[in-house]
């Protein structure tokens, strides 16, 4: 088996977590080596000659997404929208094959035009280790949590009114919101919790047991490792039916906020945008009043809510289905090159 390079976006939080778990999958397949994105022509020559011949996994972002010479090169794109950006895609058809996480970043890769070979392989989601939740009584006060940068498609605003719509009365529950120390907003109410720090992933992984539920407002997800916590911890999950989410959740596994599609009419970065763009939004009225219909579940509903969430979550990103899927793959890489 040939030696696997990931290169990865170790300024991007997620996208770091997305490379370490795929390294753990390749150490058990062959020599693997994760490094930085390289920035330039001399960086990329180092690589060159280091991978030489090897397998290179691409786990970066837009105008980054540039071949290694000598190598396989396959690019891990993660999207959120669902559109992706022409300039990008063509970028993307210089790799020898993609690599995608769900179905939702599958289908927006072939609809933008993307013709070389694409498959979702994503890595397992249940390696690192998780606190179980094994008590669905509710809380004296219901208690939500919510983990998310302080970026507008993460929707904390929607979610925040939507808290304070369900609940007009302070102290009637809580939201705790797990963001990062770059956060410049403020609470507007004693019962929203802001967390503004930087947790180990042990600390952030042993925190959602202990909530009642986890709720997303966000407006769009090309993954969604957040949901993806919470369903291993056995957290009831609320949120909303789109993008990364189909792939991750099942009807029955949740409760649904409903939301519209609509045009998404704002980015952060003008690169990232494409014409046509999409996203899934809730209004705060409905965000509300899904705040409202999963208080009035049962101990049982909200155990069996979490139980059919990781049933089908293991079928699809478990360590045992993903290292199967992949490990195949690869031999048919290798049988290609021989």
């Amino acid at each position: 088996m040939k030696n696997f390079t990931i290169l990865t976006d170790y300024h991007r939080g997620s996208y770091e977590i997305i490379g370490n778990l795929f390294q753990n999958i390749l150490k058990k397949i062959g020599e693997v080596e994760q490094l930085p994105t390289p920035i330039d022509t001399k960086e990329r020559i180092n690589v060159s000659q280091s991978a030489h011949g090897g397998i290179v996994f691409h786990n970066t972002l837009g105008d980054q997404f540039i071949p290694i010479k000598d190598c396989y090169n396959i690019a891990m794109p993660l999207h959120e929208w669902s559109e992706y950006p022409k300039n990008w895609i063509k970028l993307l058809n210089n790799f020898d094959e993609v690599w995608t996480t769900t179905d939702h970043i599958l289908e927006v890769l072939k609809r933008g035009g993307l013709n070389v070979p694409i498959f979702k392989l994503p890595p397992a989601l249940d390696f690192e280790n998780t606190l179980e939740k094994h008590n669905w009584n509710f809380s004296e006060k219901p208690k939500f949590y919510f983990v998310g940068e302080p970026h507008f498609r993460k929707g904390h605003h929607l979610l925040i009114q939507g808290f304070m719509r369900a609940f007009p009365k302070s102290g009637e529950a809580s939201l705790t919101i797990k963001t990062s120390p770059s956060c410049e907003w403020e609470s507007p109410r004693n019962d929203i919790i802001l967390v503004k720090e930087k947790w180990p992933r042990e600390r952030l992984l042993s925190e959602y047991y202990k909530h009642d539920c986890f709720i997303s407002a966000s407006l769009a997800e090309g993954l969604g490792l957040p949901i993806a916590e919470a369903v291993m911890s056995g957290l009831p999950v609320c949120t909303n039916f789109w993008g990364g989410h189909k792939s991750l959740l099942s009807q029955g596994g949740f409760v649904e906020i409903k939301h519209e599609e609509i045009i998404q009419p704002f980015t952060s970065n003008p690169a990232f945008y494409a014409e046509g763009q999409k996203c899934a939004y809730s209004s705060p009225a409905n965000i509300g009043d899904a705040f409202l219909q999963f208080i009035k579940t049962t101990e049982s509903d909200r155990k069996q809510m979490a139980n059919i969430a990781k049933q089908h979550f293991l079928q699809n990103f478990s360590s045992e289905i993903t290292q199967v899927n992949i490990s195949k793959r690869l031999k048919e890489i290798n049988s290609i090159d021989a």
